[in-house]
């Protein structure tokens, strides 16, 4: 094998992964025709009923039979799944009910006219798009369509017949089709069974005769069908390996598009000509910053959308020069062949030249690649922009500016004239033309400069008050100054424009920088909505909302989502797909807001919801900087679910250690106080009534409560560190938890004193059973450590944004060498003969820690030892 025939890696590669992706498709199969009444419906169901025989699944989800007896007595025998009604203005209208399709989940279902539109208000516009969302969920589809109906030849269709084709089907539907069956019978046959009402009724049928349905039409159909037919058996050769030898071409085309009508046949030609080359392909829109309305911008969009479904990899890109735009594409992705329409033959021929000058630059600059110019019944105004003056309607305003201006310089020319000569005027003039190409646009300019001329001409140079020159050199003077004028103004307009187009860019780079700083300077989820939203709506007009997976792989909805089922509906659709949906797009369109998909590594994480103030359809340019966003914000997502469940992994492992370590504890510790308990009653049973039996009794509730104690800090660690218990946040007084505290920790205290003060009325926002345990266990380990020395303080302070809660005792301290230890597990100072097993402490920061406070703790100058629990004031 020749180094040329190798297989390259990068081709095989690509061509497994798609073979895998399309084993998990369903399958389709397309009966294909020249025209409606050829039997592709009949063939169908004849194929069905043979299928039914073999055993395979398969349900019927719409078939129209237009009254033919032929096909309404094939249909009989089949299970049919009932239409759903959609009920649109005031009527009621049958569709296909996709959503029961996707339940039954057949192995094969049967949907007739491909093309059909759907009623406003369905899941999709088009019926294609409910065929792909079976496909992609594994059901293998067999329909019909007519060779009218590929997009691709529309405009041949139209120009052979007349009449104007509404319904169209994307060609990537038949590349992917793996069987296309062709329905052929000859034209005369047709209109023989035309006549014979076994197509239309009638009345339809005379109607269709005089119309679509003439013998030249259909022959010329007859020929489309079948050499698209024989198109799509070479395409499906190319895309196979045989022998080792590659099929494969290495060609590659773009297309230029802009906003013009005519862009749309340009877009099915280039899409025809890459089918045949089994080539990829680029429409390419060049953006040179001029502001399109709301027109032409919508007709944009619908070109990019075009070019998407038809298989086109669509691209904007920034260039004052278009051709510069378009090299700069061409070269980048080693395209081959340039399709261009050619521009539209004007009156003026100045501008004609300008035109071709601009193809005879994309020739020149693309030496190594094909250009192809397609005919002007195909052209498009791509380069309208470049050369039409009179694109933006100018104000009247600006011609006034300009017409007081030069009367201006003429009172100043006049009151200058004495001294100087005529001919200093003349750069007077200039410089003020100069000057208003800083606020005026060409039209105005060049009137400027028409008028200046004029008046330098009649009231300045001799013979004055007329226009006549005899000097040769006032002649020169006069004609170089009209030139200037018009070149200065012309360079700076264009000086102007790049300096706008390069602002707009900068802007557009220093916002996504922006966005892109919050982003990573976010520390909490909240915080990352917040900001980002704010933002974003600082930039668009309308509501901006981000929704974000749960741990269950759901999508949380906020409050003004969930009064809206249809739009929640929405969001758990783009969730699950990864595909935008709502407002301004393909699917679901009648919703109020956009969603985009918020995704890492092709996996939805959330959702961004746009809901505009108004219906202005948003630019490539916008939909592009939104996906933008949208892709940091799936990192800074995917990241923070990846550091939670680092976290969670880390604190399975420590519960692991945990529990390893209380089985070899738990004995140990409870072993001595059972043993003391035990040991009390039997001296209980011998000892008579006698007071001693009270002090017995006492000491034995001592030793229950201190095991009670031990056994809830053993049981509240474990379901913090397991994950199991949930915070539940509510605003109390914090008098309330002091107070219960103080009688659960009665058994230790006895009669020992402990000072509450400071602001113990204060409402704050807390978990009431966490921190309640957690000052539990600060105040046990106060009076064991202090040896019960002096009474115990406890201070509530209220902060600007958050509460202190101290307490302090006055004993020994904490010796230095052990400070960094006191919270870990199971720590406990040696020498030290106390209860316990070394858990409080550790069990304190727990709970700060899920409050999302902080505990500090320091020795006091005067002797003892004083912890501060700082917490939010701010609800979470």
């Amino acid at each position: 094998m020749t180094p040329d025939e190798r297989l390259d890696p990068d081709e095989l590669l690509k061509a497994v992964q798609e073979t895998e992706k399309k084993q998990k498709l369903g399958k389709l199969k397309i009966f294909f025709g020249m025209a409606a009444g050829v039997g592709k419906t009949y063939s169908m169901l004849e194929a069905a009923h043979n299928l039914m025989k073999e055993g395979v699944n398969l349900i019927v989800g719409v078939v129209n039979t237009h009254g033919r007896m032929e096909t309404e007595k094939l249909l009989a025998g089949l299970p049919l799944l009932p239409e759903k009604w959609v009920k649109y203005k005031d009527t009621v209208f049958e569709e296909l009910d996709l959503e029961a399709i996707l339940k039954a989940k057949p192995d094969l279902v049967l949907i007739d006219e491909l093309a059909h539109t759907n009623v406003p208000g369905s899941k999709h516009p088009k019926r294609w798009q409910d065929v792909l969302e079976l496909l992609e969920a594994g059901i293998d589809v067999y329909t019909t369509l007519n060779v009218q109906h590929i997009e691709s030849r529309k405009d041949l269709v139209e120009n052979i017949t007349g009449i104007k084709v509404n319904e169209t089907v994307p060609d990537l539907l038949l590349e992917h089709a793996d069987t296309l069956e062709i329905i052929d019978i000859s034209p005369n046959e047709l209109l023989q069974r035309l006549n014979e009402g076994k197509v239309y009724f009638p009345e339809q049928s005379k109607i269709a005769a005089q119309n679509f349905f003439q013998k030249d039409n259909l022959t010329a159909l007859r020929e489309i069908a079948l050499r698209l037919t024989a198109e799509k058996v070479d395409h499906d050769l190319h895309g196979m390996l045989i022998k080792g030898k590659k099929w494969r071409t290495r060609e590659r085309l773009m297309v230029a598009i802009s906003s013009s009508p005519s862009s749309q046949q340009l877009i099915r030609a280039a899409r025809k000509l890459a089918f045949e080359l089994d080539a990829p392909w680029y429409a390419v829109y060049v953006d040179t910053g001029v502001k399109l309305n709301d027109q032409d911008q919508l007709r944009l969009n619908a070109h990019l959308n075009l070019a998407s479904e038809l298989g086109a990899l669509t691209i904007t890109t920034h260039d004052l020069d278009i051709v510069a735009g378009l090299n700069r594409i061409a070269k980048q992705k080693g395209v081959t062949r340039i399709i261009v329409g050619r521009p539209p033959v004007k009156r003026n021929r100045v501008i004609n030249l300008f035109s071709q000058n601009i193809i005879e630059r994309i020739e020149k600059e693309n030496k190594d690649v094909d250009i192809i110019v397609l005919r002007q019944d195909k052209a498009t105004s791509l380069f309208r922009k470049s050369h039409d003056f009179h694109r933006e309607p100018i104000p009247f305003v600006s011609y006034l500016y300009a017409l007081i201006t030069i009367a201006a310089i003429t009172f100043f020319g006049y009151a200058l004239l004495p001294y100087v000569g005529y001919k200093s005027v003349g750069f007077v003039y200039l410089l003020g033309i100069l000057i208003l190409n800083f606020f005026l646009n060409r039209g105005p300019i060049f009137f400027a400069a028409i008028l200046s001329a004029f008046a330098w001409n009649y009231l300045f140079i001799p013979p004055l008050f007329t226009l006549a020159i005899h000097d040769p050199e006032d002649i020169a003077l006069i004609t170089i100054y009209f030139i200037t004028a018009f070149l200065l103004g012309f360079l700076t307009r264009r000086l102007r424009e790049q300096d706008q187009f390069l602002h707009q860019r900068e802007e557009k780079m220093e916002k996504l920088y922006e966005i892109e700083q919050e982003i990573a300077e976010s520390a909490t989820m909240e915080a990352l909505i917040s900001r980002v939203t704010e933002r974003l709506e600082l930039m668009f007009d309308g509501f901006f909302n981000i929704l974000v997976k749960t741990d269950e792989g759901s999508i949380k909805f906020d409050s003004k989502i969930n009064q809206d089922e249809k739009e929640k509906a929405v969001a758990s659709l783009v969730f699950q797909t990864g595909q935008m949906a709502g407002w301004s797009t393909n699917t679901l369109p009648s919703v109020n807001s956009l969603y985009l998909p918020i995704k890492f590594s092709k996996e939805a994480v959330g959702v961004l919801v746009y809901t505009p103030n108004n219906k202005r359809t948003l630019s490539r340019d916008e939909l592009n900087f939104l996906q933008t966003v949208n892709h940091h914000l799936g990192i800074y997502i995917e990241r923070h679910f990846f550091e939670q469940k680092i976290h969670y992994e880390d604190y399975t492992r420590q519960i692991e250690k945990i529990h390893q370590s209380l089985f070899h504890t738990l004995n140990r510790n409870f072993y001595m106080p059972l043993e003391q308990i035990l040991n009390i009653l039997a001296e209980i049973k011998k000892a008579p009534e006698k007071p001693i039996e009270k002090k017995l009794l006492s000491k034995l509730d001592d030793f229950i409560q201190n095991l009670k104690f031990i056994i809830d800090n053993v049981i509240a660690l474990s379901e913090i560190e397991s994950g199991y218990v949930r915070l539940n946040i509510e605003r109390l007084p914090i008098q309330k938890l002091i107070d219960e505290v103080l009688e659960n920790v009665k058994f230790l205290t006895k009669d020992e004193a402990v000072e509450a003060k400071g602001q113990l009325n204060l409402m704050a926002p807390f978990d009431f059973k966490l921190l309640k345990l957690a000052l539990n266990n600060l105040i046990v380990n106060a009076f064991e450590y202090s040896n019960f020395k002096g009474p115990i303080e406890i201070e509530v302070r209220s902060l600007e944004d958050s509460f202190e809660i101290k307490v302090c005792d006055h004993g020994p301290g904490i010796p230095k060498e052990v400070h960094p230890y006191i919270f870990d597990k199971f720590y406990r100072v040696s020498g030290e003969d106390k209860p316990g097993l070394g858990l409080g402490l550790s069990l304190v920061r727990s709970v700060i820690e899920m409050h999302q406070g902080r505990i500090e703790v320091k020795n006091k100058e005067e002797g003892g030892v004083e912890f501060t629990l700082i917490l939010p004031l701010k609800k979470e």
